[in-house]
């Protein structure tokens, strides 16, 4: 086998064994990225290379379908005045979570 490697029906990515660590491992480099895997007992570098990339597609088609998710849900409506201050609402008179500020006009003092 040539190192690097290519796989028929992995089109656009090559692959090439390398030690490292004291370890096998194979590395992928393809459409921007470089992922890198160790060869695990009795697996041939071609497996590998196919489990190396079958992993990382499922990962990214995960995170594709996370965010379309994401993107559908619609975003809850922001609460007007009328809701937050109505009587029961979360910043009604008498609540803990409302704060009065009483703002009294500060006397100057003049030094002559």
């Amino acid at each position: 086998m040539s190192n690097p490697f290519h796989l028929r029906w992995l089109q656009g990515w090559s692959f090439q064994t390398v030690l490292m660590e004291g370890h096998v491992q194979i590395e992928a480099h393809g459409y921007g990225i470089r992922l890198r895997t160790p060869l695990l007992a009795g697996e041939s570098p071609s497996s590998g290379a196919d489990r190396l990339v079958f992993q990382e597609d499922r990962h990214r088609r995960s995170l594709y379908h996370a965010w379309q998710r994401s993107q559908l849900q619609r975003p809850l409506p922001a609460p007007t005045k009328d809701v937050l201050f109505a009587s029961g609402g979360p910043f009604a008179v008498g609540s803990p979570f409302l704060v009065e500020v009483i703002e009294a006009a500060p006397e100057l003092v003049l030094a002559a």
